[in-house]
């Protein structure tokens, strides 16, 4: 059995997102999603999930290519994860293919493939963000 992991925030749960999951899930028998609580914790530069962890937990829960959810809050955690679980394949976006990413050489030594999802969508959660705040701004 293949076993995938893959991160992220996943707030705001939309089109894009159920898009990538599905790719991922297509890369391995058993797909393990990591939910960061709370990206602010570790960056403040980036957005405070507008949805709590518990709401995006059970969106996650109902998306049928995940198997598991695990959360964490730092990329300490996230690392632990990746070397603590029975991984064959780490899925991460496109955009990091030529960065040195959290685990990233972990990965390399330990033969653990590496699969860069594709992002063919326009969807985001911030322009979900943007087309919400218009839409109440124009009542």
């Amino acid at each position: 059995m293949t076993t995938g992991i893959t991160f992220g925030i996943f707030d705001l749960l939309h089109a894009g997102h159920i898009m990538m999951l599905e790719e991922a899930k297509r890369q391995c028998d058993y797909l393990i999603v990591g939910l960061n609580t709370d990206p602010t914790l570790v960056d403040p530069s980036k957005n405070h999930p507008t949805q709590s962890i518990v709401e995006r937990y059970i969106q996650l829960e109902g998306c049928r290519y995940v198997d598991e959810i695990i959360p964490y809050e730092t990329e300490q955690d996230l690392f632990d994860l990746l070397s603590a679980l029975p991984v064959n394949v780490r899925i991460i976006g496109e955009e990091y293919r030529d960065k040195n990413f959290n685990g990233k050489q972990y990965c390399l030594d330990n033969n653990i493939q590496i699969y860069y999802n594709k992002r063919t969508h326009r969807f985001s959660s911030s322009g979900l963000r943007k087309v919400v705040a218009t839409s109440e701004n124009d009542k």
